[in-house]
């Protein structure tokens, strides 16, 4: 069966562009839009709504797009599996990524690939609500998340990271390796939105502390910036300080927290062979080195 029409069709829906589509496909936009005419033609119904802003699908083309979404899956499974029958170690695996675990990617993937030469990796970056999202839809195979947002798939556990105390770095405290949250009560906190920080919030509702909180920030970057800025102090997991631990004060936080980090699938009863090769070496993977 020629899937290509389907292809094209996943990946205007994905980008909203015929342009992207055109472009990732390697062949010119009016090719695209004549494969989508062919499509809606055989479905007897139009699949796309084309406006300035964009392209989006339509109510017929959402549909029908998780159909389509599971051919194509179930097509590079198939594949998959004929070349492991056939000897050959091939596929394509997409992670889902959120920034601090950037850290161990290169070596994770040079580690794998010194196993599965041939099967190669497409990551998708973004924060623990996008990650989510893109397994819910089956744009990503694989998700790295905190076990603090709680993704309602299969969790398993990679590895802890501490959580940790940010201050200007000239901020004068009792210790200079730890600092109990208590002591931070009504003081001025810099919290990032949700998606990004579950664990930091966790840990304010868990004690009940009464933080005045200055701002709401997106990105770990700006935290940082905003923390040396002296605009208040902010609670961030050990890993996403890498780079900057002598940029601003840093403290363990008393007692101890830490996130649990793992890897997520939608299924593990429905990965294709180059997915479950992934998943099971991520999943025993040393993080520690």
């Amino acid at each position: 069966m020629d899937t290509f029409s389907y292809r094209v069709f996943l990946t205007i829906a994905q980008y909203n562009s015929f342009q992207k589509a055109a472009e990732l496909h390697n062949v010119t936009p009016p090719a695209i839009s004549h494969v989508v005419k062919q499509l809606e033609r055989e479905f007897g119904f139009p699949l796309f709504i084309r406006n300035r802003r964009g392209v989006k699908l339509t109510t017929s083309g959402e549909n029908v797009w998780q159909i389509i979404s599971d051919i194509i899956k179930k097509e590079d499974a198939l594949h998959q599996l004929i070349s492991e029958i056939n000897g050959l170690e091939k596929g394509h695996v997409r992670l889902g990524i959120f920034n601090s675990m950037c850290k161990y990617l290169p070596a994770l993937i040079q580690d794998f690939n010194k196993i599965y030469p041939h099967i190669t990796f497409e990551i998708y970056q973004g924060s623990y609500e996008d990650i989510i999202d893109w397994l819910k839809t089956g744009v990503v195979d694989i998700g790295f998340l905190s076990k603090t947002v709680n993704p309602g798939f299969p969790f398993y556990e990679i590895f802890s990271d501490p959580l940790m105390c940010i201050l200007k770095k000239d901020t004068e405290t009792l210790s200079e390796t730890e600092i109990p949250l208590v002591s931070l009560a009504a003081s001025p906190f810099i919290m990032q939105r949700e998606s990004c920080d579950a664990d930091a919030r966790r840990i304010m509702d868990q004690l009940n502390l009464d933080v005045c909180t200055v701002c709401h920030v997106v990105d770990d970057k700006t935290t940082i910036e905003m923390v040396k800025a002296g605009f208040g102090f902010a609670i961030m997991p050990l890993l996403t300080m890498y780079g900057f631990e002598q940029e601003v004060k840093m403290l363990r936080i008393m007692p101890p927290e830490k996130r649990i980090i793992g890897v997520s699938v939608s299924d593990v009863y429905d990965l294709s062979p180059s997915v479950k090769k992934a998943f099971d070496f991520i999943k025993n993977y040393n993080f520690s080195e």
